[in-house]
């Protein structure tokens, strides 16, 4: 087959045509439709990068635009972390860290520091910090939303020490500084009682980590053989965690096979939890307030909507979204995937779970809900007489 020179040529500049274009779609993190987002990134990168007045290592230029796609999506829980922030992240999640133990997230409506929930027993709790409060400095540096890691990072230090919290107050609306002594906290998940002078079993979670299921279902088992007849599960403050831990607690109680949560993520595409366990037969109510987020609401949405729990307290956080977490290359990538629904089809996001039994208490009381009597506890109290009237 003859074919002619010009052709030949011709031939050969598509191909290169082909390869650069396919090679910048590979390369592009916008995709092969938006090559003029990808050439206004890099002439503005170089020119930062070629004209700055020092030199910066890549690692950081590049690490800092990693950021920054991840903010763009506008979701607080969507982010990458590096260096020192994504070691104390991978200490926050192993439940064994030195700091003042309090949940955080960057509200996104004001741009503040707004506190989810404080840890039971640590030096947040003790000095009232509760659910709604606002974190506006730490050792005298003022903070935004968007600055929340950094916060985080002046907030923890060596046990022993003091950092000074400046917090805007939900129930006053007053801002006070508070002097708080770093401690080291090794977070209990799942702590058990017998409520004296009852046969009501008392549970309370105050996150869920990989070992939540296991622990709670033990606890379980335990109080049942000391005679309970009845439990109250307490998930007040409990900001959340692991989505399977979760489902295994729910499964003590949800019939085997049916749905406790289901997701369904940008395309549509549904992936559903269902019970694995063995079913408990227990009177149940759950306690809930504004510090009950994410894995605690779908925990509580599977129970209510299977009419396997009388749901008292105050509404909860709202939070009806979930994260993916992985290890990148020198960082954590945490990435929004789905929202999540009840069995009847509800994303509480932004809405949270309403009561069945709406009793309100002072914020300061669930700052210290450890110490509060049966008596003082107008929920735990409503919880008992609920039940014994069953």
């Amino acid at each position: 087959m003859y074919i002619k020179k010009k052709t030949l040529i011709l031939l050969a500049v598509l191909l290169m045509v082909a390869t650069s274009v396919t090679t910048i779609g590979i390369v592009n993190p916008f995709g092969f439709t938006h090559f003029l987002s990808f050439l206004k990134f890099n002439i503005l990168t170089d020119a930062i990068e070629d004209r700055y007045y020092t030199d910066v290592p890549v690692e950081d230029y590049v690490n800092s635009a990693i950021s920054g796609f991840a903010e763009g999506t506008g979701d607080p829980y969507t982010d990458f972390i590096y260096g020192e922030e994504a070691d104390a992240y991978m200490e926050d999640i192993s439940g064994s860290f030195d700091g003042i133990g309090v949940y955080i997230e960057n509200n996104t409506e004001d741009n503040t520091i707004t506190v989810v929930s404080a840890i039971a027993n640590t030096p947040a709790e003790e000095a009232g910090i509760v659910s709604g409060d606002k974190i506006l400095a730490v050792a005298g540096v003022s903070y935004t939303g968007e600055q929340m890691n950094e916060a985080v990072k002046n907030m923890k230090g060596q046990s022993g020490t003091t950092v000074d919290v400046t917090v805007l107050k939900a129930d006053s609306g007053e801002t006070v500084t508070l002097t708080l002594e770093r401690r080291h906290i090794d977070v209990t998940t799942v702590e058990s009682k017998m409520i004296d002078g009852t046969k009501t079993g008392y549970i309370a979670i105050s996150q869920f980590t990989e070992s939540t299921g296991t622990e709670f279902h033990d606890q379980l088992v335990e109080l049942t053989d000391k005679g309970a007849k009845n439990l109250v599960l307490d998930l007040r403050n409990n900001p959340g965690g692991y989505v399977d831990a979760a489902v295994d607690v729910a499964s003590n109680f949800v019939k085997s096979g049916d749905e406790i949560v289901y997701t369904l993520d940008k395309h549509g595409e549904k992936e559903s939890y269902t019970s694995s366990g063995s079913q408990y037969y227990l009177p149940l109510v759950v306690l809930i307030n504004q510090g009950s987020a994410s894995s605690s609401e779908i925990l509580t949405g599977a129970l209510k909507d299977h009419g396997l729990a009388h749901v008292i307290g105050e509404k909860s956080y709202g939070k009806g979204i979930v994260q993916e977490v992985f290890e990148g290359i020198d960082g954590i990538v945490s990435v929004t995937i789905a929202r999540y629904y009840t069995p009847s089809g509800a994303c509480i996001h932004e809405i949270g779970i309403e009561p069945d039994e709406n009793i309100p208490m002072e914020l300061s009381k669930y700052a210290r809900l450890s110490e509060l009597s049966l008596a003082e506890d107008e929920q735990l109290s409503a919880a008992v007489n609920y039940l014994n009237n069953k």
